[in-house]
């Protein structure tokens, strides 16, 4: 049991970094294939990435308080001034075509996803709504935690805050995730 759950906290760990490594496969494997306590596969799972994505929140807050990379920031912020001004200046706005609409149509929807994710990582700005947001974004994937780690890293919210929101919205979906080859096979 002790391995079982020191894995499922590495593989979580790696896959708080690399998302292309989920960890929810692994825990629906190891759950199917064992009898070990959801629960505990699930709280491992969710101190590993809790632990991932609270070392890429601090490698954030970090990076984000270096004098070196606001001068850089500022630097690519007046170039890109500087080629939008040249840019109107010198070309007139292109007609859209037809195939340009029918692009424009099918992006609506994910458009629609995106621009709620955006929405939601701005409003994590606020203290009365960066736990909830963090929650919603630990348990759910919406917005993804990998970019609300990094958002929050640039807000005012405190680090045990961002490590109690993070673990417990884990928790709760490793545990699921954990306990549904016992709810598909009839398990247990």
């Amino acid at each position: 049991m002790t391995a079982a759950c020191l894995t499922a906290a590495l593989t979580a760990l790696i896959s708080a970094f690399f998302p292309v490594t989920p960890v929810e496969p692994y825990l629906v494997a190891l759950a199917a294939a064992t009898e070990y306590s959801p629960i505990a596969l699930g709280v491992a799972a969710a101190v590993g990435q809790t632990i991932g994505k609270t070392t890429l929140f601090l490698g954030v807050r970090g990076a984000l308080h270096s004098a070196r990379l606001q001068g850089w920031v500022e630097a690519v912020e007046r170039r890109r001034e500087a080629r939008r001004c040249a840019r109107t200046a010198t070309e007139p706005e292109p007609a859209p075509s037809g195939s340009t609409a029918v692009r424009e149509r099918l992006r609506a929807p994910l458009a629609a996803l995106i621009a709620l994710g955006r929405k939601l990582l701005r409003l994590l700005d606020r203290p009365s709504l960066a736990a909830p947001i963090l929650l919603l974004s630990a348990t759910t994937g919406l917005p993804p935690l990998m970019a609300t780690s990094i958002c929050a890293a640039g807000t005012r919210i405190n680090l045990p805050l961002f490590v109690a929101a993070c673990l417990v919205g884990r928790s709760i979906r490793f545990i699921a995730i954990a306990y549904a080859p016992q709810l598909v096979l009839g398990l247990g």
